[in-house]
């Protein structure tokens, strides 16, 4: 079975984070997220009296009377569809316009560019301030995270997040803002000022609360005692949902292994991030056959479908 001992580190991007932050235009195009987009009108092919011909429902009233009701969004260099939604939805001719605004307002700092599936939806990340010493050689990063989508699962949006340098856990934050689907974006300095302050909060609040939890001694067997808590067996479970358990106990148990082996002795501050990190690297992006999803486990991080790392911080804070 695969353990963290062999486990040599893990990133969310689809290609290695650049060594220095970069303009956002070159990173997002050398990840392959400046492709262009077109929005042809929806429709369904006619089985009455004119079979083959194309219909397309329109709007019947309103400024908009006549205008195609649905229409997709489509890859114009491969045909791709990203999206179906109604004639209200702004159009874009692309992602570039991600890399307009976080060029503009943080220009030179773009780390990283990930594009999910066929272009649904893409992240890009930048890294704002330095890294944060929390002493003994353990640095937490802190960075924001740009996404978007054409698929409408995500709205554009800036989350602030914090990379764990020694195991690479990205720890997600909440949204510091969220803008419109539209290239027309109001008061970027406004929103410069909310990121930027938003982002830094975060990152002290994060090694405070790092830094507090370091100094809490917690033993091996206070950390079996928490993974059975975290992870509890049920009398209702089937034979592969406790399969599945001792699985995820197991991941728990390697990640736990290896914070001790690099840092010495056991504190609430590893607890958390052997939990977190085998939640992350392990369990939400497993796929079939026993492979591992990078992307799928990022996507569960942005859409805070973190349970576990949520129970550990709980009961350890108390």
């Amino acid at each position: 079975m695969e353990t963290f001992e062999t486990h040599t580190g893990h990133n969310f991007l689809t290609k290695e984070k650049v060594e220095h932050p970069m303009d956002a235009h070159v990173v997002m195009r050398e990840a392959g997220a400046l492709f262009d987009v077109a929005y042809p009108p929806s429709g369904y092919e006619n089985s009455g009296f004119f079979p083959g011909e194309m219909t397309y429902p329109m709007v019947k009233s309103g400024v908009n009377k006549g205008t195609p009701l649905h229409k997709y969004v489509i890859r114009t260099d491969t045909n791709d569809v990203l999206g179906l939604h109604s004639h209200k939805y702004a159009e874009t001719d692309g992602y570039r316009y991600i890399a307009d605004m976080a060029e503009e307002l943080f220009p030179g700092k773009t780390t990283s560019c990930t594009v999910f599936g066929v272009g649904e939806k893409i992240a890009v990340t930048q890294e704002l301030v330095a890294p944060i010493d929390l002493g003994e050689g353990d640095f937490i990063q802190p960075q924001i995270c740009w996404v978007t989508s054409y698929n409408g699962v995500w709205p554009t949006a800036v989350y602030d997040l914090t990379e764990r340098l020694f195991c690479q856990n990205q720890l997600v934050g909440m949204p510091l803002v969220k803008v419109k689907h539209t290239k027309n974006h109001d008061s970027l300095l406004e929103m410069r000022v909310r990121i930027l302050e938003g982002s830094i909060a975060r990152a002290e609040a994060l090694a405070n609360m790092a830094r507090v939890l370091r100094d809490q001694e917690f033993t091996d067997e206070q950390f079996a005692e928490l993974v059975q808590e975290v992870l509890p067996l049920t009398a209702d479970m089937t034979s592969r949902q406790e399969s599945n358990l001792w699985d995820k106990r197991h991941y728990c148990r390697g990640a736990w292994v290896r914070e001790r082996n690099e840092f010495g002795a056991g504190n609430r501050w590893m607890a958390y991030n052997a939990i977190q990190g085998a939640e992350q690297h392990r369990i939400n992006g497993r796929a079939r056959g026993g492979s591992y999803d990078p992307m799928k486990a990022m996507e569960k991080a942005i859409d805070n479908k973190t349970p576990l790392a949520e129970r550990a911080m709980t009961r350890l804070t108390v």
